[in-house]
């Protein structure tokens, strides 16, 4: 009989190899393009290859081993990891702030979030193509198909989304433990021809080199933070696998096969200087192994690209939740995994965005000044914000706190830097991707607070309602209709609008408020909390985390009532006058109109069914 110890490390141990397929697929194809950017900085001479090489190294170790896998991991929010969740877990004030610290804070996060959805477009684009550059180590005459070939990879890749990967996601992860374990294999085989190059793991010789090229400090940061790519989709997918089998993929199998594997490279290039232009695939033995480690590569690249596509697509989903953004299409794809989706809007922006810098870039050395700004930006926000999380809501000591976050933030700010240095050379490209996001998020913020100020200000109360309803003016229709609200202290939109227009509401009304609780997942005994009013009133708050997808009819298959198809739902939409007169200008107010308009139809995000729909309609200017 199998005993519960043996189980836990059983099921532990099959998180950690399924981890290994989803969580690890971005840092673990950065050997493809780290040292072949750094050296293209530093120079291929032995001095120069040993010590950006120890530099790699102790990145990986004081970046992803201490500060996300040690510290930054265990500010989990039920589980749920990334920067949303950080965003979740700190006070109400902070989330509704509109100016002081509380606003800045905020601001940082939004910020952290839109650099977020920038690398979802730079992080396919960036690891396809130096996947497929090395057909040009096979064959010289093979190296211009890099761009075409990358291109209809990424057109398929993102075409094949809305029918879900979860029935090959299964074979991600053996793919990727394959990947690692040729890793480590090329390392040992180059290390054993010149075992000095170990002498790369002291950090003396980092630091030696840096001070012996203080002009070059700048330059080699702004690279060598590609070796720490994916530290934050370690953070962003901890709600997948959990932080024990993370910490354990990471430990047995990930870690070292990185360390191995750059090593390798610097004994290559020791060896053969010109192997600089390439390190990674000049490891091959032979043009067969090469060709192998060209299939191998891009099968890895693309298993990294569904990693990040995925791991956006549940960012939507959680910052339509929060409020950030307008309501998307959101699709499941499995009727088994809650956390299979696909958002429509998202993959196409990606997809369209990820091969025009392909195309634009056309190499992955000139498209890592492009990814570096993305990914220190978002490191730094993110220990600002775990700063916050420590003070606020573990209750530690300001010297406590401030102390780690300092050492933290040293490293991030001196990465930042560097990377600020590549703003002209393709690094203007997250800025304005995450420029663009940002816009999104602050209009759709305000113009929805703008709002909700509007509809407390003109709603009749609850205590109008109630007198003219008993008062006999008001037709009372058969059956029961589910209003929703935006606020259940507040009298909806269209039960008012149907009062005063139509003169009739129905003999039985449930009020329903869809409300985000700062959790990611609600329990069902906690999903429902229903009032009795008279006048055949039902009030009903219905609780959903920030990473589920609100069906309404789901929510209240268990209410007392009639069947779900006889329900009829009253929804309310408004049209937005562009005009100066307004809290937010004509532009702002045209922007946020937009959007509305864009958005998914409520009836559509709720899960509603059209035919069971009566929608009112009110103008407003903002």
């Amino acid at each position: 009989m199998t005993s519960p110890q043996t189980r836990t490390i059983a099921a532990t141990t099959g998180l950690a190899m399924a981890a290994t397929g989803v969580v690890f697929g971005d840092i673990g194809t950065s050997p493809l393009y780290a040292l072949k950017a750094t050296l293209a900085v530093s120079g291929s001479g032995r001095e120069a290859v040993l010590g950006v090489v120890s530099l790699i190294f102790w990145a990986l170790m004081l970046v992803v081993t201490t500060k996300y896998l040690l510290f930054v991991m265990r500010a989990d929010n039920h589980g749920e990891g990334g920067i949303l969740a950080l965003l979740a877990l700190l006070p109400e004030k902070v989330r509704l702030a509109t100016g002081g610290r509380r606003m800045a804070l905020l601001l940082l996060i939004l910020i952290g979030t839109a650099l977020l959805f920038g690398d979802g477009a730079l992080t396919p684009a960036i690891s396809v193509l130096s996947a497929t550059e090395g057909l040009g180590v096979v064959n010289e005459d093979l190296g211009h198909l890099a761009v075409p070939l990358t291109v209809v990879i990424l057109a398929i890749l993102f075409a094949v989304q809305s029918r879900g990967t979860h029935r090959i996601g299964r074979v991600f992860g053996p793919i990727m433990v394959l990947w690692f374990i040729v890793l480590a294999g090329l390392g040992i085989f180059h290390i054993l021809g010149d075992p000095s190059v170990l002498m790369a793991l002291s950090p003396t010789l980092g630091v030696a080199y840096l001070i012996a090229n203080p002009g070059l400090g700048f330059a080699i940061g702004a690279v060598v933070i590609l070796a720490v790519t994916g530290a934050e989709a370690l953070y962003a997918d901890m709600g997948h696998f959990g932080l024990r089998p993370i910490r354990l993929a990471w430990a047995a199998l990930i870690a070292p096969s990185l360390v191995l594997c750059y090593l390798g490279q610097a004994a290559v290039v020791i060896k053969d200087p010109e192997a600089a232009s390439d390190p990674f695939f000049s490891m091959a033995p032979n043009s067969s192994f090469a060709l192998f480690m060209v299939i191998l590569s891009t099968a890895a690249t693309v298993i990294a690209s569904q990693a990040l596509i995925t791991g956006v697509f549940s960012l939507s989903r959680q910052a339509v939740q929060l409020g950030l953004i307008p309501r998307l299409t959101i699709r499941h794809t499995s009727s088994s995994h809650e956390g299979q989706i696909y958002v429509p809007i998202a993959n196409w922006l990606l997809g369209i965005t990820s091969i025009a810098l392909v195309i634009a870039f056309g190499s992955s050395e000139a498209l890592a000044s492009a990814y570096v700004l993305a990914i220190a930006g978002t490191m730094a926000i993110t220990t600002v914000a775990f700063h916050r999380v420590a003070r606020d809501v573990w209750g530690w000591s300001l010297l406590r706190a401030g102390l780690l976050t300092s050492a933290f933030l040293f490293l991030d700010i001196a990465f930042l830097l560097s990377t600020i240095t590549k703003v002209f050379d393709g690094g203007w490209v997250p800025v304005l991707l995450a420029s663009a996001a940002l816009i999104v998020m602050l209009v759709w913020r305000s113009g929805q607070r703008i709002l909700a100020g509007y509809v407390a200000g003109s709603s009749i109360s609850w205590a109008a309602v109630t007198e003219v309803l008993s008062s006999g003016r008001i037709a009372r229709t058969p059956g029961e209709g589910v209003v929703l609200a935006s606020h259940p202290d507040q009298v909806p939109q269209a039960l008012a609008a149907s009062i005063r227009l139509l003169r009739a509401v129905p003999e039985e009304l449930v009020i329903l408020t869809v409300h985000t609780v700062p959790i990611p997942v609600v329990a069902d005994a906690d999903r429902l909390t229903v009032t009795q009013h008279s006048d055949g009133i039902r009030q009903v708050i219905a609780s959903v985390g920030f990473t589920e997808t609100p069906s309404v009819p789901d929510l209240i298959k268990d209410l007392p009532g009639p069947d779900a198809g006889e329900r009829t739902y009253y929804l309310s939409d408004r049209a937005f006058l562009a005009t100066s007169a307004g809290q937010m200008g004509r532009i702002g107010e045209s922007i946020f109109a937009f959007l509305h308009r864009n958005a998914a139809r409520p009836a559509q995000f709720f899960g509603i069914p059209d035919g069971q729909v009566v929608t009112l309609s009110t103008h407003m200017d903002l």
